[in-house]
């Protein structure tokens, strides 16, 4: 899964990555957690592309209750087409969430006493993009005074390739750069060529202070070296 990640590129740097007309309003994140907004780009309607900020944790439009988005951060690529929580947004709200790194803990090797946290990035350590789904759900109506509209997202995730299975057997859906318009514009069977580990050759991971732990914790500490 991808239950964590960071966002610490310069915003200049983020906006040239997804051909936007203007500098993203953007501060810098080490921690990213599920439930909280996160920063994404999609189509509009006008067919230009789109920044706006989603909440982690995708709520499907027929939901009762926002809590179920709890569950739904990740989609799994391999069912993605078939889940109902997901089948209609893969056809026609497909995103690309912005991140520079991501997190996943490594089971407890002997004599240590819990899972270690990796940070794990692109070697030349550049911006990129994961593959994600976007909904848009709506308070039913007499729930709420002034009604409430939620604009969420999940992060699409894949068999870890041969870099990142020795710390965790699933990694999220990198999206190369020259993969964005596919990912964004093409049918469902083509965006779907796209659900695939990214190179190896081209990620680098380090070990981190278990400082990540805490989703209340983001700062530079979260990514900082810890020598093993």
């Amino acid at each position: 899964m991808c239950g964590r990640y960071t966002l610490t590129t310069p915003a200049e740097a983020v906006g040239t990555l997804f051909q936007l007309e203007s500098r993203p309003n953007l501060a810098p994140r080490f921690n990213i957690a599920p439930m909280q907004n996160v920063y994404g780009v999609r189509n509009a309607p006008n067919g230009t592309r789109q920044d706006t900020f989603f909440r982690w944790g995708l709520v499907p439009a027929w939901a009762k209750d926002p809590a179920i988005g709890n569950r739904m951060i990740n989609a799994r690529a391999e069912t993605v087409r078939e889940k109902p929580s997901y089948r209609r947004a893969f056809i026609k709200r497909r995103c690309l969430i912005a991140a520079d790194g991501f997190f996943e803990w490594q089971k407890p090797k002997p004599g240590q006493k819990g899972k270690q946290p990796y940070w794990i990035t692109l070697a030349d350590k550049s911006p990129f993009a994961f593959a994600g789904l976007w909904e848009v759900w709506r308070s039913p109506e007499g729930e709420s005074p002034e009604g409430e509209n939620i604009e969420s997202c999940t992060i699409i995730t894949c068999p870890a390739n041969e870099f990142v299975a020795p710390i965790h057997a699933r990694m999220p859906v990198i999206l190369p750069g020259d993969a964005h318009a596919q990912w964004l514009e093409a049918d469902p069977n083509q965006a779907a060529e796209l659900l695939t580990p990214y190179p190896a050759a081209a990620m680098t991971a380090r070990a981190v202070s278990t400082h990540v732990n805490s989703p209340g914790n983001d700062d530079q500490n979260c990514i900082a070296n810890l020598l093993i």
